[in-house]
């Protein structure tokens, strides 16, 4: 035992590691699962397709924040394969890549750090990585951004490993290399804009400074780079063309809908923010790792730099958020510099050596190796950043998945510059147990809101600045099936046949909606904005406890009276009855309400899709058949 043990002592740690992991992303899951309106809406899509038949698949996945521009379809497809494997409509479901790809994302990112870092510094790197809130975070809940962390690592890796073989003249495994390369980047392009954008130009950028770096100091180098050159290129095109055949049909079918869009969607997002010129913007963006860095290392909020103004004079403005951060603020600032500083030693450093040193001596090869991944690492970062400058005002938490695996790779690469002094690896382990700390700490308190939020409402909730979201309390899963449970209760205590039409903000309407839908009825489920439809109609509204003036005002208040009501910690839902005024408004309101039905309809809608493609059409594997 003692043998075997000694022998598969890193094995045996990834697998803890692994189980790590898997704790944090599954506590409670069932019972505190973020489960909103993105959430909602893709679930019922595939719930859809499982009971329509695989043909009604669509090509094209979930839209871009804020515009009809649509990813690719691989995350629906993921959805979809375990929907098929466990035949279960459940939200848990949902959130199975999430949790594999969070495990898979040990091994990779350890494959990684040992590029650069011995067997030690990997494993307590790669725990830190996995046991970050703001990683634990975004693997409990579905939503296609957030596999961005392990296909950027696949990405990374298959990269730096195709060059590798390349430089060992291997250049059969440089073949397989790419075709990985490109399966990684097939799936990545589809997750989120950023990918989409980003790193294709990383990729062309990274190859030239690698062919750039031998040219200029190692010609023998740069030809061996050449060799084969097209046909990796061919190959390459070949998987990553396959991927992306959905979009292509979809493209065929809609007349150019989608790229007519993403030239739209990038003007916009280019002019969208109108108070603050180039200049403003690029100051700003000075921030934004910062920021970033620091709460994706730590899971500590409460950052709030200083907004810099050019216009109409110049000013800086620290209103009292900002103030109250002050202290956290100058810590992130600190700590990212000094990340930064030791990653710009690192890289100059390497730099110097590989220009001395041939990549044919065992040392040259693994100097060339670690440049290659820095210098990766720097265009990785540099890209986004700059190329999302525009955005610096308003960039969401989510745009920092795509650099999460870079940002802890600088954080190894801190640990072990300081290392190099006395005392330094004592400090380094110091500085990585409180990272671990922090980020423990603030896992423990989002998981007790959590908890609370279907108990009590605590009243005032900070902004949330890992998991950005519209509404500033908590909701969970827990207290949205309860409410949906109690809705089909009382529902039922009504004429069957009913029709029930329910009122909620937008965020958690259309998850209440879902979860009826799960539910063996007869009736049919409805939301409403303003006015009642239906005279002989269920109505329910849900708000939150301290606030249901959020739909109890106007002229709502007029048609409605409550008739039975129920807290559930931060949610409140109301039985509704219609007053006289109500009823008079819901018998005008019938007609319409059928005539929208009638609208809205599938065959109607497919019809003016055909006619006339919009950015809202969706079309499905089985439109491609049936032309």
């Amino acid at each position: 035992m003692k043998k075997f043990l000694i022998k598969n002592k890193i094995t045996l740690a990834v697998l803890a590691i692994v189980v790590v992991s898997l704790f944090f992303r599954t506590y409670h899951l069932a019972d505190w699962l973020h489960f909103q309106l993105d959430q909602s809406r893709d679930s019922l899509l595939i719930k859809e397709v499982v009971q329509r038949g695989v043909s009604e698949l669509p090509l094209l996945g979930p839209r871009a924040g804020g515009s009809f521009l649509r990813l690719g379809p691989a995350y629906y497809y993921l959805m979809y394969l375990f929907v098929l494997v466990t035949r279960s409509f459940h939200p848990i479901i949902f959130v199975l890549p999430e949790i594999i790809g969070g495990i898979a994302f040990v091994p990779m990112f350890y494959l990684l750090a040992r590029r650069l870092f011995d067997q030690g510094w990997s494993l307590v790197l790669t725990f830190l990585a996995v046991s970050s809130t703001f990683l634990i975070i975004y693997d409990r809940f579905s939503w296609n951004p957030n596999l961005m962390p392990l296909f950027s690592a696949a990405t990374i890796y298959c990269w730096l490993r195709f060059f590798e073989a390349k430089r060992k003249e291997d250049y059969r495994s440089a073949l397989k290399w790419v075709a990985l390369t490109a399966l990684a980047v097939g799936i990545f392009t589809q997750l989120h804009f950023v990918a989409f954008v980003a790193v294709p130009i990383i990729l062309l950028l990274s190859a030239a400074a690698f062919w750039l770096r031998g040219q200029f100091f190692e010609p023998g180098l740069a030809k061996k780079y050449l060799k084969n050159i097209f046909k990796e290129i061919l190959l390459f095109l070949a998987v990553f063309a396959v991927l992306q055949t959905p979009i292509i049909l979809n493209e065929y079918l809609s007349k150019g809908i989608n790229t007519k869009e993403l030239f739209s969607t990038v003007s916009k997002k280019e002019g969208k923010d109108q108070k603050h010129n180039s200049s403003e913007k690029l100051i700003q963006n000075l921030w934004v790792y910062p920021k970033g860095y620091f709460i994706t290392l730590t899971g500590t909020q409460g950052v709030d730099f200083p907004v810099w103004l050019k216009r109409p004079n110049l000013d800086i403005i620290c209103d009292y958020k900002c103030r109250a951060s002050l202290s956290t603020t100058t810590a992130a600032a600190i700590i990212f510099l000094i990340a930064a500083l030791a990653f710009i030693i690192a890289l100059i450093r390497k730099t110097k050596q590989a220009v001395r040193l041939k990549e044919t001596s065992p040392v040259g090869n693994k100097l060339i190796t670690e440049w290659e991944f820095l210098a990766l690492l720097t265009i990785w970062i540099v890209i986004p950043w700059w190329s999302f400058y525009s955005l610096s005002f308003t960039l969401r938490p989510r745009f920092f998945l795509f650099s999460i695996v870079p940002f802890w790779i600088i954080t190894g690469i801190f640990f072990k510059e300081i290392s190099r002094h006395r005392f330094g690896k004592k400090a380094a382990f110091l500085v990585a147990g409180a990272v671990l700390a922090s980020n423990i700490f603030n896992t423990y308190t989002r998981f007790n809101i959590a908890r609370s939020a279907s108990v009590e409402d605590r009243g005032n909730y900070a902004q949330d600045q890992i998991l950005f979201q519209d509404e500033h309390y908590p909701v969970t899963l827990e207290q949205e099936q309860a409410i949906a449970e109690w809705i089909e209760e009382k529902s039922a205590q009504d004429n069957p046949e009913n029709y029930v039409f329910i009122w909620a903000p937008s965020f958690y309407y259309r998850p209440i909606l879902y979860l009826l839908s799960n539910i063996d009825s007869e009736k049919k489920f409805y939301y409403f904005s303003h006015n009642p439809m239906w005279e002989k109609g269920s109505y329910f509204a849900v708000t939150r406890d301290t606030t249901p003036d959020d739909f109890f005002k106007g002229t709502k208040a007029e048609m409605f009276e409550v008739s039975d009501k129920k807290i559930m910690g931060t949610l409140a839902v109301y039985k509704l009855k219609l007053t006289e005024s109500g009823l008079l408004t819901a018998r005008d309101g019938e007609k319409k309400f059928i005539k929208g039905k009638d609208f809205t309809s599938e065959e109607n809608t497919e019809t003016r899709c055909v006619k006339k493609p919009k950015p809202s059409c969706r079309y499905t594997w089985g439109d491609v058949f049936a032309r």
